[in-house]
Parts: structure tokens; C-alpha cells; sequence
């Protein structure tokens, strides 16, 4: 049986222009700002959100905060709640039944009858100073209907790594990355196809065009996406404001109700908006945050205050990069920290790509290195890290210039990969004399493993420091928790298949086995299969072209605790 979904009417594009709005009321003052909180569980995350709301609520003029209680069946978060509302420091509207997402914002909208909003997960960490620049930033930018700033788990606009779900830093850090954001990327507003939900701020005017969240999406998934895309057909921008920093937890689990729920409503997403997944893949390609990444990226690390700044790995391939990745997890097991530099070639660029195997700062850096600007600036970048040492693994893949510059300026090791630095004509006759200048101003040289010690000692004549091989054989990715996945691939959307994906999840079931099977394309019943906690279906993955739609699938996680 094909299971059946109901969409509802597309709705036609209203293109007419955004109207302009006042940046300051008559008396001066800036408009008012209602932030909103829809709670139902989690009381140290509810508490921890509230908390740093009512610290930013200070610095914010004009601002009030209206907590929802959706009918939370925590008697400890009812307590807090009403403590905090008698002592009127926030509003607070309490629901008899649950009403879900987009039911608790809807009520909180409808009772406020004036200024900008904010929507706001009870899962995020605002810094002191957060809405009041956000809010500078949207009045500062013309037809602006929906801003986002930036944040660990925020999708499109994730830091440090984008379109993940990178870990929620302290407070204390969440507070530094706001105030380095804030210097490093002042007066910039990036257009994005949709403002993601964990904190989003809506305009008065944009509200008063799109009106309310849709309830079409079952229990809440997608209505922020719905309301950008409707806020963009009546002419308003959806931007990212990436000098503004938010910490969000998100969401801990991913059950199977929950996946089919994501499932339905992306459906009537894709009916709605016909060129939505085709837009997210372009911006995803395209990447425009990734300057403001980089920059704060550098803000971050020159800010940082160590004894002994990193080792550097310098490589330029993607087998390089794999053993570059393993040093530096020899480096993590010697209590100390590693960081790789990765040379490629795009087009008339050589592009020094710097990035933390571990998923920190710096993962969007890079600088052109065919350029003479790009070497300075590499050489500063370094330099200001105060890093450790510099480890050369690939010297035969690095350009000229840049090698030269680095080696004059930072003493090195050499780290033997391959046959690169022996001699072509006569193989085993030593090293090649386009390296001897390399190896003698080297502070040592080292290999990985007992083969690479053999090659350099028999057939370069050098002495070496062996680095033992980690347990773990090389891998071109870091490591990822969670459970195993599987790919299966969808051809025919036959019985056929949907019997053999029935069957084989039925069996890793049965055999306990943590695996994820990952269906990509369209089954006769994705529903049906969505329905089992081991299998996510990604229908878009082969009609949108692979990765790009995979993202966007998993987008939706992105919401308030309690949906």
C-alpha cells in the first residue's frame, strides 16, 4: 500500500516591495522588542535560557520577555515560571493543554500588539549584549523581515563548522565568541534562504504581512521555514547577522515519530515551494557566511591565551591530510594540540585550507598562497598562534614561494610520507638534490611507523625520530559518534526493494546492531519506513544532487525542547 499525504493549496507569490520601516519611535526611543519563550520541559536548560535572557533583557531598552508555559508537566518549571512572573520579571502565559509549537507562539503573538519579536528555543544561551546588537543590526538593514545570528547548533549559520551540530560551549565562551563577533563582522547582514528557528528575530512589519506561524506542520516542524519562505514571497529579506553569537543546545533525540512527522511536512514544503531545496543547494555550495566564519575564526584564535601555541601540519593532498589527521591525534595523546594546514589548488588559487581535526576553531580559513599577500598573510596567521613547531609532510606538494617563506621564517621538521624526496633516476640512491637544502635545514626529521623508518634510514641515508603508528588506521574524516550508518541506495521504488529495507531493518533490530540505515530516494511507502527508530529516509538526496538536500533533511531538528 502507497501511503497517502494531503498538501495543502500552494500559495501564490506576493512580490510586492517591503515597506520601509522607522528605526526610531517619535520620543527617540527604539521600538519595542517581546521575546518569546514557549517552555514545556528541562529545567536546567529552561532555567539557564531564562537566566541569560533576563541578564540581555538589562541591556536591551525597551524589551520584555513572554514565557509560555505549554502546559509543562514539570511541577519544579511551573514553580520557576510563577516565581519569576510574581516578581514581574517575565510575562507569563499559561496553556491548560498542550499546544505544541506553533500553537504557543501563535497565543504569545497574538497578545502582542506592538514592536519586533524574538522567538526563542528554551535550549539557547543568550549573551549579555546579544538582542540589543541584533536588534541595532536589523534596524540598520533595509527589508529585513527575519534575522539569525550566529551559533554552535544553527544550521546554515553553525560556527565553527556550518550545517552542524557542533557542542554547546560554556557561558563564559558563548559570551567571548558574541563580543569577538561583534568586532569582527560589525555592519553585516548575509542573505539565507530561511531563517532557522533557534533564534529568530521577526520585524513588526514583517509580522504584520505574514501574520502567524502556519499550522499546517504537524506538531511544529518546518512552520519557521514556511514563514520565511512566505515572508520572502512579500518582498522581505531573510538575513543572518553574523556579528551576533547565541549558544543552543538542540535537540537530543530523533525517534521515529518524530522523523515521519519531518518526513510529512517536508512534503508540503516541497509542494509549496517548488525552487526551495534547489536554493538551499546553491547556498550551501556557494558558502557566503564563510568569510564571517574566518574572520572571527581569527578573532577567536589570536584572542586565546596558551602556554604553548599548536603544532602545525603542513600537507597537500588528501592522503596527506589523512596522516596529518593521525599526527595529530599523536599529538592529543601527548597533551598537546594539533592543527592542520591542507594546500589545494582551485583554479589559478593554491588555497592554504587550516582546519581543527577535532571540530574547533579554525574550520573556514583560507588563503591564497599563489598570491603574495596570501604567503603574508599565512606567515602573520601563524605567527600570531605563537605555534609550537611546524611539520612539513608533503614539501613536493606546497608551492615554491610559500615553502621558501615558511622555512625562513619558522624552524621545521620534516615528516616523511612518500618516495618524494628520493632520487627518480636512481631510486635508493639517496636524497634527491632538490631537497638536500630542505633535510639540512630541517630540526629533524620523522617518520610514522616502521616502514617509513626503513625507507628514510636505507634509502635517504638519514637518521630519524620514529613516531609509533596509532591504533587506529588512517581515515580521510574525523571520527563522529553515534551509531554506524548504512546507505542504501533507491533505484526502482519497487515492492521489491521496500520488502528487502523492511527486511534488513527487522534483522539489525533483532541482531541488536547500532545502525542507522540511511534510504536515499523515494521508497512506495517512506512514511511506513520513517515509522522504525533504524531507518531515515532522504527523498531528496538523489533528485537534488547528494549532500546538499541530505543537509536540508536534517535542518528540522532545529526547534524548541518540547516540540
Amino acid at each position: 500500500m502507497i501511503a497517502s499525504v494531503q498538501l495543502p493549496a500552494n500559495r501564490v507569490p506576493d512580490h510586492r516591495a517591503a515597506p520601509r520601516r522607522p528605526v526610531r519611535l517619535r520620543n527617540g526611543e527604539p521600538p519595542p522588542l517581546t521575546i518569546i519563550i514557549p517552555v514545556y520541559g528541562d529545567l536546567a536548560a529552561t532555567r539557564a535560557c531564562i537566566d541569560s535572557a533576563l541578564n540581555a533583557l538589562a541591556c536591551t531598552p525597551g524589551s520584555t520577555i513572554v514565557v509560555v508555559d505549554d502546559a509543562s508537566p514539570e511541577p519544579d518549571i511551573k514553580r520557576l515560571l510563577n516565581d519569576l512572573a510574581a516578581e514581574f520579571r517575565i510575562r507569563l502565559l499559561t496553556n491548560e493543554h498542550n499546544l505544541g509549537f506553533v500553537g504557543a507562539v501563535n497565543r504569545a503573538l497574538g497578545e502582542t500588539g506592538a514592536g519586533d519579536v524574538v522567538l526563542l528555543n528554551s535550549d539557547t544561551i543568550v549573551p549579555k549584549y546579544a538582542l540589543q546588537r541584533l536588534r541595532s543590526a536589523v534596524q540598520s538593514t533595509p527589508r529585513v523581515g527575519t534575522a539569525t545570528p550566529l551559533s554552535n547548533n544553527g544550521e546554515y549559520t553553525s560556527f565553527p563548522i556550518p550545517n552542524r551540530s557542533n557542542p554547546l560551549p560554556p557561558p563564559g565562551e558563548i559570551e567571548l565568541l558574541d563580543e569577538l563577533a561583534g568586532r569582527a563582522n560589525s555592519g553585516i547582514a548575509i542573505d539565507i534562504p530561511n531563517g532557522i528557528g533557534f533564534c529568530l528575530y521577526i520585524t513588526r512589519e514583517c509580522l504584520d504581512a505574514v501574520r502567524e506561524l502556519s499550522d499546517d506542520f504537524y506538531r511544529g516542524y518546518l512552520e519557521d521555514v514556511d514563514f520565511c519562505l512566505r515572508a520572502a514571497e512579500a518582498g522581505f529579506r531573510n538575513v543572518c547577522i553574523p556579528s551576533v553569537f547565541v549558544g543552543h543546545e538542540g535537540s537530543r533525540s530523533f525517534l521515529g515519530e518524530k522523523r515521519s512527522l519531518v518526513m510529512r511536512n517536508l512534503r508540503v514544503l516541497e509542494h509549496r515551494y517548488r525552487r526551495y531545496a534547489t536554493d538551499c543547494a546553491a547556498f550551501l555550495l556557494a558558502d557566503p557566511l564563510r568569510d564571517c566564519r574566518a574572520v572571527l575564526e581569527l578573532k577567536l584564535l589570536t584572542n586565546q591565551q596558551v602556554a604553548a601555541g599548536p603544532t602545525v601540519i603542513l600537507c597537500g593532498s588528501s592522503a596527506g591530510r589523512a596522516i596529518a589527521v593521525r599526527r595529530c591525534r599523536q599529538l592529543a595523546a601527548e597533551g598537546q594540540h594539533g592543527l592542520v594546514v591542507q594546500i589545494r589548488s582551485e583554479g589559478q588559487r593554491q588555497l592554504a585550507a587550516m582546519f581543527d581535526p577535532d571540530g574547533g576553531a579554525p574550520q573556514s580559513i583560507a588563503l591564497d598562497v599563489a598570491t603574495p599577500e596570501g604567503r603574508e598573510a599565512l606567515l602573520r596567521f601563524l605567527a600570531d598562534l605563537g605555534i609550537r613547531s611546524l611539520e612539513i609532510a608533503e614539501p613536493n606538494r606546497i608551492p615554491g614561494a610559500c615553502l621558501a617563506q615558511l622555512t625562513r621564517r619558522f624552524a621545521y621538521d620534516l615528516l616523511i610520507t612518500d618516495t618524494a624526496l628520493a632520487m627518480r633516476t636512481a631510486f635508493g640512491s639517496g636524497v634527491h638534490p632538490d631537497w638536500t637544502s630542505l633535510v639540512a635545514g630541517a630540526r629533524r626529521v620523522t617518520a610514522i611507523g616502521d616502514d617509513g623508518t626503513e625507507f628514510t634510514e636505507a634509502v635517504l641515508g638519514l637518521q630519524v625520530v620514529r613516531l609509533s603508528d596509532p591504533s587506529a588506521p588512517p581515515t580521510l574524516y574525523p571520527a563522529v559518534s553515534g551509531p554506524a550508518r548504512l546507505g542504501l541506495l533507491v533505484l526502482h521504488a519497487n515492492a521489491a526493494e521496500f520488502r528487502f529495507i523492511r527486511a534488513l531493518s527487522d534483522q539489525l533490530a533483532d541482531a541488536d546492531e547500532d545502525v542507522e540505515i540511511i534510504v536515499l530516494g523515494s521508497t512506495l511507502d517512506d512514511l511506513k519506513l520513517m515509522q522504525r527508530t533504524n531507518v531515515i529516509c532522504h527523498r531528496r538526496y538523489c533528485r537534488r544532487r547528494r549532500c546538499h538536500a541530505h543537509r536540508r533533511s536534517r535542518h528540522h531538528e532545529i526547534g524548541s525542547r518540547h516540540r
